[in-house]
């Protein structure tokens, strides 16, 4: 079992390893009605609840397990309990069952299938009887009928021992039994290759019948439904997972399950029942357990607890008093003093990258008038002559896009300088377009004057407890990963986080950078599949961060694409899905309309954990249209090697705005 580390307690420990009293202690509370739509303790439809790593799923639903339950109100009733629930869940992770014992190579697939199942049902009823008998030995006065409970168990086991079983503590001790049994028979299978074993039942045989037995052995449950959690379904393999969507099909309200895993768990849909599949709103529900945490408004009040706690439990040896309460993690961290980083990382305008490669673009123009320095020169003192340094940039991208033909060009750059100083007179305080330009594209420009400083120390800042929950992406261990790095730099740098002083702004960006290295190379690492997805973001992340350090910058805060699937090939749809699954990109529900036929685009953005690694923006305004080729070059691993080529093409097409560009420069064909 895992403690919480000394020195750190914000270190990402899996939910599967907390103890029950943890899961209880380190609870924080998203919302009643967002619970009972994730739970659904009253509804008899099985359903599958899937998340990204670290979404909360294991926590959330042992929590609400009446095994962890029962902790939380040791004196209640049972019933009570069940009551409070919704529903009487017991929870089991599939990974304790040690599932690859029962896919010995060579092996009949459907005996090992059915013994399986067998075990699972046993474990899950002898999960039930725990409940079942801390409920009547907590209800005193309450009748408990054994006898029929087991009489209707009994019309679906063959095993002649069953008959005299006459309590439910003999039940749990034949359940035991033949745990053993099935246990020592497939340690004997790793010799003789077979198993000798007569099963008490047929799958679906235990578990199932199990909740309308509940009803005849109290009245008390005809208001409650029996619900089986299995955590972790991922790691069960496809033959298995078919006998649990077989226990789903036949379930037929005598029980319900709630079916956890990540984001891919879900091998397949078939049953044993000659691979018939069953079907989402028919057999089944989805739950999308990262869907309801982005749309959840209040998230930051979530973050600001989930964090609090953590700095308020002591680890075994600390014995520190309890802190919850009057620790806010808003009040660590310094804000960004946004002049103030201008000017600290300004470079004059006549020594700017920006106005080199204004020059540079304008000496691209087909017409020779253009072409001159002297134009150039002249363009760029209307645009940036005793004008602030952020708005110089602004103006220069302004010309960038507004900027149609020679003969105008003075026209236009004065028309932008009015514009500028007009805005300037009046404070920011405008309804301008020019205003809204401001608004719009201030932070990209922010980030191309901090990247293009000669200083050494000058980077793209992340600072801010809310930039901090937006990096997260609404995800709890993302947090505790961006928090953890928070901890370790401010540690290492002797800084102390509890002693009342704000987090300076350089410790809160080199945590970010390292939460981010950290999410993408060392939390995403999976095998062949992942390294194809880590690719793929990487080249996707290129093309983002290409865009918005150009000088005409296509897209405002550019972090999401969008793109038609079709235009995918196979290899590319696995490496998209895979990037999706592995949370390296995340997918905007919504879509887009293609501007010219209307038909849906896909479109996914960069998971803002990883903005940091790229000096990306971490929230997102519009989004850059890919087309086919340049879609084939970042997700297919057989294209990888065009990507450059089309990448080049990308970056002259933003950067020389004034230059005609060949056929194969055109918008069309690149985005």
């Amino acid at each position: 079992m895992h403690q919480f580390e000394e020195s750190n307690p914000f270190a990402p420990i899996r939910a599967a390893d907390y103890t029950d009293a943890q899961i209880n202690n380190l609870w924080v509370e998203l919302g009643t009605a967002k619970i009972a739509s994730i739970l659904e303790p009253r509804s008899a439809v099985s359903k599958y609840i899937l998340g990204s790593k670290g979404s909360g799923k294991t926590h959330l639903l042992r929590y609400h397990s009446y095994q962890v339950a029962r902790l939380r109100t040791p004196k209640k009733p049972g019933m009570a309990i069940v009551e409070n629930c919704g529903c009487l869940a017991v929870f089991l992770r599939t990974t304790n069952m040690d599932a690859g014992r029962f896919d010995l190579p060579g092996g009949h697939v459907a005996a090992w299938q059915q013994l399986f199942s067998i075990h699972l049902e046993l474990r899950l009823a002898d999960l039930v009887i725990d409940a079942l008998r801390d409920i009547s030995s907590t209800e005193p006065n309450a009748t408990f009928n054994d006898k029929q409970l087991l009489g209707h168990l009994g019309k679906t086991i063959s095993d002649e021992s069953f008959t005299r079983l006459k309590t439910i503590s003999h039940l749990q001790e034949w359940v035991s039994k033949w745990l053993r049994t099935i246990d020592d028979s497939i340690n004997a299978a790793a010799f003789t290759g077979k198993i000798d074993l007569r099963l008490p039942f047929s799958i679906g045989g235990l578990c199932l019948p199990l909740g309308a037995s509940l009803r005849l052995w109290s009245p008390a449950f005809s208001d409650f439904n029996l619900i089986y959690i299995l955590d972790e379904i991922e790691n069960l393999s496809e033959q298995q997972q078919e006998v649990i969507n077989t226990l789903v099909r036949y379930a037929e309200a005598r029980a319900a399950f709630r079916i956890t895993g990540r984001l891919y768990a879900r091998k397949t849909l078939a049953t044993i029942a000659g691979g018939e599949e069953n079907r989402e709103g028919s057999e089944f529900k989805v739950t999308r357990l990262d869907d309801i945490l982005r749309a959840t408004k209040k998230y930051s009040e979530f973050a600001q607890l989930f964090l609090a706690k953590r700095m308020g439990i002591p680890s075994p040896r600390q014995h520190k008093k309890n802190i919850i309460g009057r620790f806010d993690p808003r009040s660590i961290f310094e804000e960004l003093d946004f002049d103030g980083y201008i000017n600290r990382f300004l470079t004059p305008a006549n020594d700017a990258r920006f106005v080199r490669a204004f020059r540079d673009a304008m000496s691209k123009n087909r017409d020779p008038a253009v072409q001159s320095g002297e134009v150039a020169s002249e363009i760029i003192e209307i645009l940036t002559a005793d004008v602030p340094p952020l708005l110089q940039r602004l103006n220069v991208l302004l010309f960038c896009k507004k900027f149609k033909s020679a003969n105008k060009a003075n026209v236009v750059a004065g028309k932008i300088r009015e514009e500028c100083f007009s805005y300037i007179q009046r404070r920011g305080v405008s309804r301008s377009s020019y205003a809204t330009a401001v608004g719009h594209w201030k932070w990209d420009l922010f980030a191309q004057l901090c990247r293009e400083s000669k200083r050494r120390d000058a980077v793209v800042p992340y600072a801010g407890f809310e930039t901090f929950v937006t990096m997260s992406a609404h995800n709890p261990r993302n947090l505790l990963v961006l928090w953890g790095k928070v901890y370790e730099v401010a540690s290492f740098k002797e800084f102390d986080m509890t002693a009342g002083a704000k987090l300076p702004v350089d410790i809160q960006t080199e945590a970010a950078s390292e939460a981010a290295r950290f999410a993408f190379e060392g939390d995403s690492n999976y095998g062949h599949r992942s390294d194809q997805a880590r690719d793929a973001t990487s080249r996707l992340a290129e093309v983002l961060r290409t865009a918005r350090y150009a000088l005409n910058i296509p897209e405002v805060s550019p972090l999401a694409v969008s793109f038609h699937t079709d235009e995918l090939s196979q290899a590319g749809r696995q490496t998209l899905e895979s990037a999706l699954n592995y949370s390296l990109l995340i997918e905007i529900s919504e879509g887009r309309p293609d501007r010219n036929n209307q038909r849906i685009l896909k479109k996914i953005q960069l998971n803002p954990m990883l903005s940091a690694r790229w000096g990306l923006p971490i929230g997102r305004r519009g989004d850059l249209s890919l087309g086919a080729e340049m879609v084939h070059a970042i997700f297919d691993p057989t294209a990888k090697d065009e990507f450059e080529v089309l990448l080049r093409q990308a970056s002259a097409k933003w950067n020389f705005p004034f230059s005609p560009h060949p056929k194969n420069l055109r918008q069309e064909s690149l985005f």
